[in-house]
């Protein structure tokens, strides 16, 4: 079953800590790139988080919300830095005596000094509250796969469609090409009677040169070659794991193979319809890139 790489999910629950709630996005990217956006208490779980991301998603930028409504507010940890003070009182002495002024250096006066007294927060340990913390995560990320599988099934729908289009083309390519075979026959057949202003042709170095002619405008390889890669790619598209790079791969070589031939038969009809599979073949492409 293909994937898209496009999801959201969304999960959330009470849990030791407060209500925590998950909020998961992807969108396309060539790689796995994870964001996380985390309340600092839970920092110590980012590691695991993005090992939970990797373990379910191979490719595609994948953002990772956690909000956390607290039920109670961290102790704060006050720290007078003393040395400082220090160094705020003798300035302060400083320049009363050195301005003659009589205010006195109070307690106050240094309290209103900067980074004199800071606080810190502190928080009890939230490695007990994970498995709880896990659980609306794993909520949140089932629900982004469940989106990118249901678009995944409008994405293989379209490319079936189109696949089957270019299966057509390529069979009427096939059957054309004796008829283009035969043009070109002709055509040779013309061009020597006109160099040789009337004389008769040798019959068997006619046939020696329509020989050369056939091999050189032979586009029996590239359509083999052509059907063997779009097997391959519809076999693909019944896998259940990451297929878009294998894809990706195979739409090129289907695009060379088929201008090759466009280029050997150079005839008006052949070179048509390779247009049109190029069409169908950038219409694919553009599908491929948001599969995972």
């Amino acid at each position: 079953m293909l994937k898209s790489m496009t999801g959201f999910g969304r999960g959330e629950g009470d849990t030791g800590l407060g209500r925590v709630t998950a909020e998961v996005r992807s969108v396309n990217h060539r790689y796995c790139d994870i964001s996380l956006k985390l309340p600092r208490r839970m920092a110590p779980f980012e590691i695991r988080i993005k090992e939970m991301v990797r373990s379910g998603v191979s490719r595609g930028r994948v953002d990772v919300s956690l909000r956390l409504e607290t039920q109670g507010e961290g102790k704060v940890q006050l720290n007078a830095d003393l040395h400082l003070a220090e160094q705020y009182y003798h300035a302060l002495q400083a320049l009363k005596e050195k301005l003659a002024l009589k205010d006195e250096i109070t307690l106050g006066l240094l309290a209103g000094a900067k980074d004199l007294i800071t606080g810190r927060e502190e928080f009890e340990d939230v490695e007990p509250y994970w498995p709880q913390i896990e659980l609306i995560l794993r909520q949140s990320f089932k629900a982004m796969d469940e989106m990118k599988r249901s678009e995944g099934e409008s994405i293989l729908k379209d490319i079936q469609e189109r696949l089957k289009r270019i299966r057509q083309e390529i069979t009427t390519i096939k059957s054309c090409f004796p008829r283009c075979l035969e043009t070109h026959r002709e055509r040779l057949l013309e061009r020597l009677r006109s160099l040789l202003n009337g004389l008769n042709v040798d019959p068997l170095r006619f046939q020696q040169e329509v020989a050369f002619l056939a091999e050189r405008v032979d586009i029996t390889e590239e359509m083999v070659r052509a059907e063997s890669h779009l097997d391959q790619f519809s076999a693909l598209l019944e896998k259940d794991e990451s297929v878009g790079r294998k894809m990706d791969f195979l739409i090129q070589e289907i695009h060379r193979e088929v201008n090759t031939a466009s280029s050997k038969a150079n005839e008006a009809e052949i070179s048509q319809r390779v247009v049109d599979i190029k069409s169908e073949l950038e219409k694919v492409r553009e599908q491929v890139q948001n599969i995972e």
